[in-house]
């Protein structure tokens, strides 16, 4: 396996995990990817849902990719001691024009790098579930494909799956009146999403990702909480509901325990006793056995 990190622009970096090619003696593999996009808000980037998630698909066999995508606060300690150290290129939507720019990258390296370009998957948690959705479901939309700096061909930007992890599904501040977000986090929130800390109705609905549903995306695997007190479960089962109604194909788990940001839920990542939760640790092996199925 090597290891590398990957610039994307100033702010934004990819970190590559690719196996070995070779297997075993003269056989080569070409192995199936996933670009994992961890969470924090749009304002940072979660440490526990970026390595700690590759390892775990690496000993699958897939080789991962993690996007820390340009991030609207400079620094994780700004965010939490209310300092506004604000990265001029974390406005949305660069972050999915990152992720579109690193299925790109991936593609065009699939040789060296010995990828199965056909096998991509994405993966996102919370608000990077928000940009891996946004990607999904508007990967051939025109307006938004025109912000990038590359023209795509065919359906180099659809991936092959997408999974959402207790996913945000808009950007809509009053829907976390329960969380523990403070007022300064979900004011940066609004500025990043819509540069302005007082959005209408109409900004907001422009980040609902159920309004981008169309018929030809990616086949999903979504998965949640109900004890979930940031990002709210009943959001992410009408979603479900509309994919249904849309005639799409969906595998949708809602666990009966488990609070927001669990990411795998295992000893090996966790900083407190509440981080461990096995039961939250069984979407990973529902999911390989959902991704091998596709």
């Amino acid at each position: 396996m090597f290891h590398k990190k990957i610039e994307l622009n100033d702010t934004a970096f990819v970190e590559a995990y690719i196996p070995d090619p070779i297997i075993s003696y003269e056989v080569n593999r070409k192995w199936p990817a996933v670009v994992i996009c961890p969470g924090g808000g749009y304002m940072i980037s979660a440490i526990k849902e970026g390595e700690a998630v590759a390892m775990q698909f690496l000993s699958q066999g897939y080789a991962c990719f993690v996007l820390r995508y340009s991030t609207f606060i400079k620094s994780r300690e700004a965010c939490y001691k209310e300092l506004a150290d604000i990265n001029d290129n974390g406005y949305y939507p660069s972050q999915i024009l990152e992720l579109m720019e690193t299925l790109l990258l991936i593609q065009e390296n699939s040789e060296e790098w010995s990828i199965d370009k056909d096998h991509i998957f994405t993966i996102g948690f919370s608000a990077g579930a928000h940009i891996v959705a946004m990607e999904a479901f508007r990967w051939n939309d025109e307006e938004l494909v025109s912000k990038l700096k590359f023209v795509p061909k065919s359906k180099e930007l659809k991936p092959r799956g997408s999974i959402l992890c207790y996913p945000m599904l808009n950007a809509r501040m009053d829907h976390f009146t329960n969380s523990e977000l403070s007022k300064f986090q979900k004011d940066m929130m609004n500025k990043c999403l819509h540069k302005s800390i007082s959005p209408t109705l109409e900004q907001s609905k422009e980040l609902e990702v159920e309004n981008y549903l169309q018929s030809d995306i990616p086949e999903l695997f979504i998965w949640h909480t109900t004890e979930d007190a940031v990002t709210n479960a009943k959001h992410t089962t009408s979603l479900v509901k509309k994919i249904q109604d849309f005639g799409l194909p969906c595998e949708y788990h809602l666990f009966r325990q488990g609070r927001h940001g669990l990411a795998c839920g295992n000893k090996q990542y966790a900083n407190k006793t509440d981080d461990i939760n096995k039961y939250i640790g069984m979407w990973l092996p529902l999911v390989f056995n959902w991704m091998g199925e596709i």
